[in-house]
């Protein structure tokens, strides 16, 4: 979120890029409980007064303080994108996530109670329309659009069209088949499953196809999906079978950067739940407006822009290291 606090808790969290297999990593430790980040973030932080509270042991590599803050103090993504704390992340091989929770009550646990992912290259290890490609033989015309899409060299509708003209002719009968062959990605069923622990509602908006979100709503026991919805065309001489047409089912909205921050926005004011309150999770340039609009919006090993702009990120291997983001499991304290 952009906005400026007067009193909030800061739970920064420090991720070492190459992970110790011992929890005894005492330099990781000293990093993140030790004075010099605390030194590194008060001037930053000024004239907000910072005081450290806690520092845990997530897992090894993985360590998290809790501050308070008193006073007014910078938005959350002018911190993460300060020369001085990315010049720090560089020196020490590691990623810092910042999050600011306004009115805090100096706990690590999160409030959180709407979360909205990405599906392609998030939830799921693929990018739908590129499998879409590969089952008549196009992939590279395709990927090479989908790639300057997601980094946001051409706008998502115009790519979207681009590439669905180029997949006319696919059998209407393909989405079994993905099935058999996408991956649901390492850590997300651990991720959904701990979030539906807490009561928070989980959601798939994807830019991609909605039988596939659809499917994965069912796979992992989300409570909305909503992707884009294409024309079947019935056969005719020249393809003897229903297949795509091509083309976006008109009846339907098209999942496009508005409308994914449009969704998170809505569920929100529909349940009464504080924008503070939602946490969104996306890889490409179609997801900046949803991440910057939730409460916590994450990059997850994102596209080189969306690394940039994004309020925080995170380019782990699993996607259950999120969960420590949010007060998760902690092997003891610091």
């Amino acid at each position: 979120m952009s906005a400026e606090g007067d009193n909030a808790t800061l739970i920064v969290t420090f991720f070492a890029i190459s992970r110790p297999s011992s929890p005894d990593d005492f330099r990781s430790q000293s990093l993140a409980c030790g004075p010099l980040f605390s030194e590194l973030l008060a001037p930053r932080l000024s004239p907000a007064e910072l005081t450290l509270h806690s520092c845990r042991t997530l897992a090894p590599g993985v360590f998290q303080s809790l501050y308070s803050i008193s006073g007014s103090f910078p938005n959350p993504e002018k911190l993460r994108h300060h020369a001085s704390i990315t010049a720090f992340e560089a020196l020490h091989a590691i990623e810092v996530i910042f999050d600011f929770v306004p009115h805090g009550t100096w706990s690590a646990i999160r409030p959180v109670k709407l979360a909205v992912f990405d599906m392609d290259s998030t939830l799921i290890n693929e990018e739908v329309i590129d499998e879409l490609a590969r089952s008549i033989g196009i992939t590279s015309a395709v990927s090479a659009i989908t790639a300057r899409a997601m980094n946001g060299e051409i706008e998502f509708e115009q790519s979207l069209r681009e590439r669905l003209a180029l997949l006319r002719g696919v059998k209407a009968g393909v989405w079994e088949e993905l099935k058999d062959t996408v991956t649901i990605a390492a850590g997300a069923k651990d991720l959904i499953n701990y979030l539906r622990g807490r009561g928070v509602i989980t959601v798939v908006v994807s830019g991609g196809f909605a039988p596939m979100a659809s499917w994965l709503k069912e796979q992992l026991g989300l409570d909305y999906a909503f992707a884009n919805h294409l024309v079947i065309s019935p056969s005719n001489a020249t393809y003897t079978y229903p297949h795509l047409s091509g083309e976006l089912d008109p009846e339907y909205p098209i999942v496009v950067p508005e409308y994914k921050q449009h969704v998170l926005e809505s569920l929100a004011q529909e349940r009464s739940i504080p924008l503070s309150e939602t946490f969104a999770v996306g890889d490409g340039s179609n997801d900046l407006l949803m991440l910057g609009a939730a409460g916590l919006g994450v990059a997850w090993r994102a596209k080189e822009r969306v690394q940039r702009e994004a309020p925080q990120r995170l380019n782990g291997t699993t996607l259950s290291d999120l969960i420590f983001l949010l007060g998760g499991p902690e092997s003891g304290d610091a």
